[in-house]
């Protein structure tokens, strides 16, 4: 029946009926089998190896996929151990078809193409004289069957190395390239590495403060409430806390911080020392010396980052469908909890890049995901976003743009973070302030405007690689 709906189209079909004998069908598993046994590469031959290899990230693999991840990059590289499975036929086949007339095409997930992945795996590719000749940038794909996966994919090329065209393909359009590099992007082989501070000149990130606590140094509005009505002297030792969570869904949360100057009159109020008895329980069981040794110290979160300055919020996590990170000025008495990051003694001009579109494009591009959410890095994104030094004036107006969309986010305070950055229901004011603060960013980088998403990025990749050079040359 489908040979005759294929004549249909095609005019001509040729008969798979009687069967014969074709093709060799070997099963086994792909990463243990010799790809030469399997197709031998005979002089004059032209081998194609196209593929959808399986998906398990790092944190999902059996013991046996870690395993043969080890087994073969352990002698090509030291940063195997959090690859994702879908690497091992990546190098099998780049190491199949090197020095040879063949080419691999494989559908994988974007991960490979974003966030740590990509310095892990691609240098390993590229030291074989291997190159990426066309790609199929990410885009979803979903199937008819009952459990649909619906997942981020690609669909790579790579060749060895040689002067034929290569080509981008986003949607509907197809997009000819001189270089295709580890991002998909129309750029130089660059591969971004984390760094510890800012290449540009913006205030340092830090991850929030971490409890380790199974969750006795925090309070509800209610657990607040009892404690207060109770003791009203433990007023002093709450502060008010936020994390992703907090900040962007409006919850009220708070968190027991109290000094050890302070911990002998604490544990006088019943309800606190009975928290702290079990905080001590709880790390004491910890198989994490540094965690265990803490027990000794259960008043304290086990990593503090918290200054008594203002700071900006910013979510270690966030949806993928917003336009803009939700991010928000904190006053100096609120904590930061560790599902989020903090910038402390942070001005506007901080505020503003990390809520402008175009870093916006950088993140989406270099961080990690959680599921499809993207799982934002200080060193991978914040302190690798590359960003022209500035004029006392741009500054200004700079502050007088975030103030703006502040104004405008006051307007609508009985709204959350979520409700007022949700791309269907963002009110009109706020989403213009966010438009003329993009707008006046962008044009600190050049005069002419940018078309294209792509163009942002190529732009980018040019200034960061210019600033690194300078770094170096320092």
């Amino acid at each position: 029946q489908m040979n005759q709906e294929f004549k249909k189209l095609f005019g001509n079909c040729t008969p798979t009926l009687p069967l014969k004998d074709s093709g060799n069908i070997v099963c086994g598993n792909a990463t243990r089998l010799d790809w030469q046994k399997v197709c031998p590469k005979n002089d004059g031959d032209e081998i194609y190896i196209l593929g959808n290899p399986p998906y398990l990230g790092y944190s999902l693999q059996t013991t046996e996929q870690k395993n043969e991840i080890e087994s073969l990059f352990s002698s090509v590289t030291n940063r195997f151990k959090e690859l994702d499975y879908i690497s091992c036929w990546f190098y099998k086949g780049t190491t199949y078809i090197k020095e040879f007339n063949s080419k691999m095409a494989l559908v994988t997930t974007n991960s490979i193409n974003q966030g740590e992945q990509v310095s892990m795996l691609w240098p390993v590719i590229f030291l074989n004289n291997i190159e990426i000749n066309f790609a199929y940038k990410s885009f979803k794909w979903s199937n008819n069957a009952k459990s649909n996966a619906g997942v981020t994919v690609s669909i790579i090329g790579l060749r060895n190395k040689n002067a034929q065209v290569k080509y981008l393909f986003q949607n509907d359009l197809k997009k000819e390239v001189k270089n295709i590099n580890a991002y998909l992007i129309e750029s130089e082989n660059i591969i971004i590495e984390g760094r510890t501070k800012p290449l540009s000149k913006l205030s340092k990130m830090v991850l929030g403060s971490m409890a380790k606590d199974d969750g006795n140094l925090f309070l509800n509005q209610e657990e607040k409430e009892i404690l207060l009505n109770e003791y009203p002297e433990s007023s002093k030792y709450i502060k008010k806390t936020l994390g992703s969570d907090e900040l962007i869904k409006g919850i009220d949360k708070w968190c027991l911080w109290i000094e050890d100057k302070d911990l002998e009159n604490a544990r006088k109020i019943s309800i606190i020392n009975d928290r702290f008895e079990k905080v001590s329980l709880f790390r004491a069981k910890s198989k994490a010396l540094s965690t265990s040794e803490y027990a000794k110290y259960p008043n304290r979160f086990k990593q503090r980052t918290h200054k008594n300055t203002n700071s900006v919020i910013v979510p270690r996590v966030s949806s993928e469908r917003r336009k803009y990170i939700p991010t928000d000025f904190l006053s100096n008495d609120i904590v930061v909890k560790d599902s989020a990051y903090a910038i402390y003694d942070a001005d506007l001009v901080t505020f503003s890049v990390i809520t402008s579109y175009i870093h916006m494009v950088w993140m989406k591009t270099f961080a990690g995901r959680l599921e499809t959410r993207y799982r934002y890095s200080s060193a991978l994104v914040y302190n690798t976003f590359p960003f022209p030094k500035i004029t006392q004036s741009q500054k200004e107006k700079i502050e007088e743009l975030v103030n703006i969309i502040l104004d405008e986010r006051d307007k609508e305070y009985l709204k959350t973070l979520a409700e007022l950055y949700d791309p269907n229901k963002m009110p009109e004011g706020l989403k213009k302030a966010h438009e003329n603060l993009d707008l006046y960013i962008e044009s600190i980088y050049r005069d002419k405007p940018f078309s294209s998403d792509e163009e942002r990025l190529e732009y980018l990749f040019k200034l960061y690689e210019k600033m690194i050079k300078e770094e170096k040359q320092k």
